[in-house]
């Protein structure tokens, strides 16, 4: 196996053992190592999709694994190759390259700052749910934030070796951003960096970011771990504060979200 297979399953196995038991709930097991990953409350792609999948046989069964679940059938390419083996078994609706990144926080963590509050639990509290309910100035996002991944958040339960850690960053007017870590062993997975939307682009969302390396450290990490979309604002800011690509999937979608 490639360097960089060994590096895409070990992020992959790590973003569902984190997601599990919140946004994610479960993995279903398939032929030739194909896996579907799944969630029962949230119906998006990034949370519902099959992997491994090369040959007719597995995609017919990841196809069967999704519509079983009433959710649009959708696969994740770990390269241009699995790209272009799944274009041989359909054409895809919408297709969503993404970054898979890395960081290891500097060793000797800067002093806790006053602002950001950590909640260790599985489940955030209110604050975390007041900035991650408002990071859109759409009305349509929010509500879909408030019907899914809310309850998902919220409905969290504790799971053995897993440490969840949520983050708030408060300014002069309140709660502002937020962020998520969980820690397994030396490793974390950041999630849900968000800055309210009447409080962007004044540097919260990097201030909470860089606030989330410095709580991993402290907590034993030695390496941090994220996705996001390929390129654009949000791939640079994490670049900004030390993180480097290290795999460039693809989500394949056979229907728009």
């Amino acid at each position: 196996m490639r360097d960089d297979d060994r590096a895409f399953e070990t992020l992959r196995d790590a973003h569902v053992a984190a997601l599990t038991g919140s946004l994610i709930d479960g993995v279903e097991h398939g032929p030739g190592g194909a896996g579907y990953v799944w969630s029962r409350s949230i119906p998006d792609p990034t949370l519902n999709f099959a992997y491994g999948v090369r040959r007719p046989d597995q995609f017919a069964w990841a196809g069967a694994a999704a519509l079983g679940r009433d959710r649009a059938p959708a696969f994740l390419a770990r390269d241009a190759e699995e790209v272009a083996l799944l274009r041989d078994l359909f054409e895809p609706a919408v297709l969503y390259p993404a970054r898979w990144m890395v960081a290891r926080p500097p060793p000797a963590p800067a002093p806790a700052d006053k602002a950001v509050t950590v909640q260790a639990a599985p489940a955030p509290g209110p604050d975390f749910a007041g900035v991650f309910a408002n990071l859109s100035d759409d009305p349509a996002v929010r509500t879909h934030l408030r019907r899914t991944y809310l309850p998902a958040l919220r409905a969290a339960k504790a799971r053995p070796g897993l440490v969840p850690l949520h983050l708030v960053l408060r300014d002069a007017a309140g709660p502002a951003a937020c962020a998520s870590l969980y820690l397994r062993g030396a490793m974390a997975g950041l999630y849900n960096v968000s800055t309210r939307f009447d409080r962007q682009r004044r540097g919260l969302g990097t201030a909470v970011t860089v606030a989330a390396l410095r709580t991993a450290r402290m907590r034993g990490a030695s390496q941090v771990f994220l996705q996001c979309p390929a390129g654009g604002p949000v791939e640079a800011l994490y670049a900004r504060v030390g993180f480097r690509s290290v795999c460039a999937p693809t989500l394949l979608c056979t229907s728009p979200p």
